[in-house]
């Protein structure tokens, strides 16, 4: 086992709406804000980059209205139609953020650049003025604020485990979503600031334009990203070797368990594990020794019919077989609280 597994368990224990909602309602409320300032900000100065900063808030705030949808019906527990609970809707619905990021931020965003690029080539620079400068400082602090909220709650998530492995390990991409957008913003604003300034410099709206499709680049590289980390989790991505080898050993540590033969894990959303195992059961623990001796002694004295006694005893090692098979899946649900579905098969 690894030093890290502790840090590991502690991330799927702790991982739940609460952090993730405030992360993403945060966020609605400072990109919407941010949104429509930046667009008035487009109308006073026809700026390129003030244009895709408007379009890039516009898909952020969009995003996270669809993010915070995911994290209401992942919330959601079993039911007859989804037994195994409704888990995996966020990340349902942050792939189809991570897509509305893709075409719309880096798309459209992408687009317009090259096209004020090559149409505005030779024209003087847009005359943005100190509307559009106030606009931009303003939104750097707000979306810088939104930013740090995320943050504190990635930190807080992650503890002691490195932040590469937190990204790497992480079954809640939500939040992880949510402080890549708002860094992304924040770059953003300081790109559209420079080329801003470097457009009066030099006299040119090629700094503004190019600025413009470098911050479509950045949105299409968390688009990417999103989509992959999401994706994998769809089709059923496992738990760390880490956090097995943890479940594995607890188990293989229990009186009852001789061997485990197979054991698979299949993350069911962010902070719920499923558990598949195939275990071979030690036979001593599953005898009822005084009572089969009994019942030898029965038999041996011909005083009962041998095959009512033999039944009786079958019968009850299955029911001592199931009882144990429930004391030890309450086991694991006490150690792991995480652990959403155990499928336990005896070999």
């Amino acid at each position: 086992m690894t030093a890290s597994t502790p840090s590991i368990k502690t991330l799927l224990m702790s991982t739940g709406k609460n952090s993730s909602s405030k992360a993403v309602v945060s966020a609605i409320f400072g990109n919407g804000l941010v949104s429509l300032a930046k667009a008035f900000g487009w109308v006073m100065t026809s700026s390129p980059s003030m244009l895709a900063e408007a379009i890039h808030s516009l898909a952020d705030t969009a995003n996270q209205l669809l993010l915070y949808v995911g994290i209401r019906q992942g919330s959601k527990g079993p039911t007859r139609d989804f037994p195994l609970g409704r888990g995996r809707a966020s990340y349902v619905w942050n792939l189809i953020s991570a897509i509305g990021i893709f075409f719309i931020g880096f798309g459209i965003t992408a687009y317009h650049g090259i096209h004020s690029l090559i149409v505005n080539f030779n024209s003087p620079p847009a005359e943005v003025g100190w509307v559009g400068i106030v606009i931009l400082v303003a939104a750097f602090l707000i979306e810088g604020y939104v930013f740090s909220v995320a943050l504190k709650i990635v930190n807080k998530e992650r503890g002691d485990m490195g932040f590469f492995e937190y990204l790497q390990e992480s079954d809640n991409p939500t939040t992880i979503g949510v402080l890549f957008e708002d860094g992304i913003a924040v770059l953003g604003i300081v790109l559209a600031l420079s080329g801003i300034y470097l457009s009066k410099v030099l006299e040119s709206s090629v700094p503004d334009a190019i600025a413009s499709i470098l911050i479509a680049i950045l949105l299409g590289i968390v688009a990417i990203g999103l989509a992959y980390t999401n994706s994998r989790f769809l089709i059923g991505y496992a738990s760390s070797a880490a956090n097995e080898g943890e479940i594995r050993k607890f188990l293989e540590s229990q009186p009852l368990v001789e061997k485990i033969t197979m054991l698979h894990t299949s993350v069911l959303g962010p902070g719920q594990l499923g558990l598949t195992i195939e275990v071979e059961f030690h036979g001593g623990h599953l005898v009822d020794k005084e009572q089969l001796s009994r019942d030898a002694e029965k038999i041996r004295s011909g005083l009962s019919d041998p095959l009512p006694v033999l039944v009786d005893t079958a019968e009850r090692t299955v029911r001592i077989m199931g009882n144990e098979i429930n004391a030890l899946e309450k086991c694991l649900r006490a150690k792991f609280p995480y652990l959403t579905n155990i499928e336990m098969e005896v070999n």
